[in-house]
């Protein structure tokens, strides 16, 4: 034998030595099956009894049969597939699982996977940011914000041509009605599924149709980890989950998902039985190493609005009049002045496509006439491009606790009062939408003085968008309150429970920074024993003002009834102070008073508020 044949025996042998040094000779099946690594990569949770459960549902996602339930089971069947000659087109389903055990065991070479090769081609991905979408009012399941993946791009230029990724509730055209779309939620009738497209159409839906503002977050991770990221999004991308709307939404299994790259992170841990987008974002951003920069991407009306407000009250009226006739004359402003009404006419028009407020004919004739006028000036517009914004991830917190100490008809009470999300109009606004208010499952206690412990009140869900009006757009303002309450009937003077639905619509309007004034037209329907017949209709006129000026926010409203029984009140005012010492702590002031049956009824509170995790 040649001395050339001996070299490359101790060649080969070496490498084999150097290969099995990396796989630590402790490391089996029964061990590394409850590793976070194994754990983490599998969704595996644990359940109420102690044993494993995994988050995905889909079959096609575990190679034992009772993998979903059996992390050693499932370990093993994969070791055993990434360990035969056999099984190339099921291997190249599981690139991540590869990635992670081919650390810890020897196995066989990854295969050539084309579709793989050709989803990394064309993400080609260069880093991962999670992003943040403002509350969307229209729509039940994204009052809350909505959080997503975006793969940076190595392309140069932008990352517009980036690609989202998105986790949503599969929903079938024939489960649509809102009621049937929130019992299936609630219950989880959908699965939920992934979906990847361009970045520029996850901006044309959230910026540009339902005017969402988005915030960008990116991580800090390394080229490992991004490259582990994409194989573990490959792995999901043929599979679905159970969609939860509280609890394995869309923002809880982004947290999973993380946790498959960094285990020691412990993410979903931190939600064990809801998920609100808002408290998974902060939970994100204020893990040490995880967010590297922030970048804020206002919708298209927040720019168009921004614009609109830095204009003198001439260029305003010009403006306001040239979005209505693109051949307006501006002889009465400077260059300079034209060309930013005309820039921005030119933004609002796009504007108006998106919303289908124009077809398309008008849109072309009517920009072209807006940019022929707009390239006839020489000067640069002056008017300044909205670049920041007050970051969500710094708003409150979710919860509330509130106490209080009050005075009922001279009775005198104290009060506690619970409610685990989301944001009241008194709230600080800071990175949220002023005049939102959404609460669910907010529960009031009482113990009056006389040693009488009673269950208040439990507001199921109460919902109230007060969105003002402005001379480029016109949205309705709209309530919805579902609740039981204990009232009052003055005339048996007697106290007993009711089931409340209430709700109403109508407009807004900003009188200055910080100040609406609105004005609505309500519906209740109550029901139960304590209601004479069983069931009441009244229909009343409500108006009011809101004032959120930091440190302090006001709320005062009134309103008056026609309604099916005397039981129910005539007019009711109502009013509501908050000093905010900082953004989770508030000294509180509350008044009432219902004229019931000619009898006043008064109510007064005073106390303070904290919000927590």
């Amino acid at each position: 034998m040649s001395c050339r044949f001996f070299q490359v025996v101790i060649f080969l042998l070496l490498q084999v030595q150097i290969v099995y040094a990396e796989v630590d000779p402790t490391l089996n099946s029964d061990n590394f099956s409850n590793s976070p690594a194994w754990l983490t990569l599998v969704h595996y949770r644990k359940t109420l009894f102690g044993n494993y459960k995994s988050s995905i549902d889909t079959d096609t996602f575990f190679l034992a049969k009772n993998g979903k339930s059996d992390p050693k089971a499932e370990l093993e069947a994969t070791i055993k597939l990434f360990t035969s000659k056999k099984g190339n087109k099921k291997k190249c389903l599981f690139p991540a699982r590869y990635k992670i055990l081919s650390k810890y065991f020897p196995l066989k070479p990854y295969p050539e996977c084309e579709e793989l090769k050709k989803f990394y081609a064309d993400t080609k991905p260069s880093g991962i940011s999670i992003l943040f979408t403002d509350a969307y009012m229209n729509n039940p399941s994204s009052m809350f914000g909505h959080t997503l993946f975006r793969i940076d791009t190595k392309r140069k230029g932008t990352q517009l041509l980036a690609h989202g990724i998105n986790y949503g509730a599969n929903v079938e055209e024939s489960k649509t009605n809102p009621v049937i779309f929130a019992v299936l939620g609630l219950a989880g009738g959908y699965y939920g599924a992934f979906t990847v497209k361009p970045y520029y159409d996850v901006i044309n839906t959230y910026n540009n149709i339902e005017n969402r503002d988005i915030w960008e977050y990116n991580l800090d991770f390394s080229k490992e980890e991004i490259d582990l990221f994409i194989a573990h999004m490959w792995e999901l991308g043929h599979n679905m989950a159970r969609y939860y709307f509280f609890s394995k939404n869309c923002s809880y299994i982004l947290l999973e998902i993380l946790d498959v790259i960094r285990p020691n992170l412990k993410l979903a841990d931190e939600f064990p039985h809801h998920a609100i987008p808002l408290d998974t974002l902060k939970a994100v951003v204020k893990k040490e190493g995880l967010i590297k920069g922030v970048h804020y991407r206002p919708s298209r009306q927040a720019r168009i609005r921004f614009k609109y407000n830095q204009m003198k009250p001439l260029q305003k009226k010009h403006y306001l009049q040239l979005i209505k006739d693109p051949n307006h004359s501006l002889e009465e402003l400077t260059p300079t002045e034209s060309a930013g009404a005309l820039e921005t006419a030119y933004q609002y028009l796009q504007y108006q496509l998106v919303r289908k407020d124009v077809d398309l004919a008008t849109f072309r004739k009517n920009s072209f006439i807006l940019l022929k006028r707009r390239n006839s000036y020489k000067e640069e517009d002056q008017l300044r491009e909205l670049e920041e914004g007050n970051n969500p991830a710094e708003s409150h917190e979710s919860k509330r606790l509130s106490f209080a100490w009050g005075l009922r008809n001279n009775k005198s009470f104290e009060s506690l009062t619970y409610h685990p999300a989301y944001n009241t109009l008194t709230d600080d606004p800071f990175g949220l939408l002023m005049g939102a208010e959404i609460v669910f499952l907010e529960t009031q206690l009482r113990y009056y003085n006389n040693n009488d412990f009673v269950f208040q009140n439990i507001d199921l869900v109460r919902i109230k968008s007060l969105s003002p009006v402005e001379p480029m757009f016109n949205p309705i303002s709209f309530q919805v309150d579902l609740s039981i309450n204990r009232a009052y009937n003055a005339r048996e003077n007697e106290e007993g429970y009711l089931s409340s639905l209430e709700f109403g619509i109508g407009k807004t309007f900003e009188l200055t920074e910080g100040l609406y004034i609105y004005t609505m037209f309500n519906n209740a329907f109550l029901l139960g024993g304590f209601v004479p017949h069983d069931f009441l209709y009244s229909f009343g006129k409500e108006g009011g003002f809101l004032l959120n000026l930091s440190p302090v926010s006001l709320k005062m409203s009134g309103e008056r009834f026609l309604s099916t029984s005397k039981f129910q009140a005539k007019a009711k005012y109502a009013g509501e102070f908050a000093y905010h010492l900082n953004r989770n702590f508030a000294l509180t002031l509350e008044a009432s008073i219902k004229d019931n049956f000619g009898r006043n009824e008064y109510q007064y509170l005073a106390g303070g508020r904290v919000r927590f995790k």
